[in-house]
């Protein structure tokens, strides 16, 4: 080996660490795959942040399920509501499309819901709503009272498909029966159009006793206690379950009853359109029928004389 040659080799070491260390500064440094995923950074170009489906696949540990209340249904990818050609906002679901029979309001103007799922809470009935109640769906004689009666508010998927709030009154024999049965429908996305308590503004019944329950299922309400007689067959006068409190009519329209002469109430519309649709109870089969009939709650359906809104313990 020559002098020139031994004297290159420390100069040519040199360069090669000099060029390494140079490409490893331009590369930046090397970051974790699995910390990285985890934490998407403000303002990164791949979106607003993770998805909720994403972001509930990553959690490790969840808060206990409470077995009172249905879990809230995870969020959909916005898609557009049939026969609007809008996309809802998130947290809610697309509204249902107009069908060839519409109750008198379409959208009612519920109240929002309130906490988290389901969140069914069951009380005494309030001041306030007895004052309303007393001279409509209760008058002196009625087979039960105050007492007897119980508040069920639950939170319910309406057909604008916005998350809302209702309420029925129902006898204290079945409340927590009923607050399983509609939080079951909550945690299937079953539409409710309005579910509001039998009192003076539904007006007073014309052909008996009780608040006007006409009225209420022209308006497709989701109601219960209402001291009256049978419908249809108000001249019997022979109190219905709905006055002990023991029966519930949910989605009056989509769900029509057939009196013993054969009239429909309120309307034939859904009378043959039995598949499942939203807000039908389609089947004893159907998980929407099974939330009330697994709570030892009978169906009108399956009767002779049909009662597809009905159910009774």
């Amino acid at each position: 080996m020559t002098v020139r040659h031994a004297r290159a080799l420390p100069l040519l070491s040199a360069l090669t660490v000099a060029l390494a260390v140079s490409a490893c500064a331009a590369s930046g440094p090397v970051r974790s795959t699995g910390h990285d995923r985890s934490v998407a950074p403000s303002g990164s170009s791949s979106g607003p942040g993770p998805s909720p489906t994403t972001a509930a696949t990553r959690t490790t540990t969840r808060p206990p399920i409470q077995t009172n209340r249905a879990t809230t249904p995870p969020s959909h990818s916005p898609s557009v509501s049939p026969g609007t050609g809008v996309t809802p906002p998130a947290g809610t679901l697309p509204a249902v499309a107009l069908a060839g029979a519409e109750p008198s309001v379409r959208f009612p103007r519920n109240d929002p819901a309130v906490g988290a799922g389901a969140n069914p809470v069951v009380s005494a009935v309030p001041d306030a709503l007895w004052s309303r109640m007393v001279g409509y769906s209760w008058t002196p004689g009625c087979p039960v009272g105050r007492s007897q009666l119980r508040l069920v508010s639950v939170n319910f998927w309406g057909f604008d498909g916005r998350r809302s709030r209702g309420g029925v009154v129902v006898s204290s024999t079945i409340a927590t029966v009923a607050a399983q049965a509609f939080a079951g429908l909550y945690g299937q996305q079953f539409r409710i159009r309005q579910m509001r308590p039998m009192d003076s503004s539904w007006g007073r019944n014309p052909k008996g006793p009780g608040a006007d329950d006409y009225a209420a299922m022209s308006a497709d309400n989701t109601s219960a206690f209402n001291c009256r007689y049978v419908g249809g067959q108000e001249a019997s006068r022979v109190y219905s379950k709905h006055a002990y409190g023991t029966a519930v009519d949910v989605n009056d329209f989509e769900n029509p009853y057939v009196a013993d002469d054969g009239t429909v109430y309120p309307q034939r519309y859904f009378l043959v359109r039995r598949g499942p649709a939203p807000g039908v109870f389609s089947s004893s089969s159907s998980s929407a029928v099974r939330a009330f009939t697994a709570q030892g709650m009978h169906w009108g359906g399956l009767w002779a004389k049909p009662d597809y809104q009905h159910f009774e313990r």
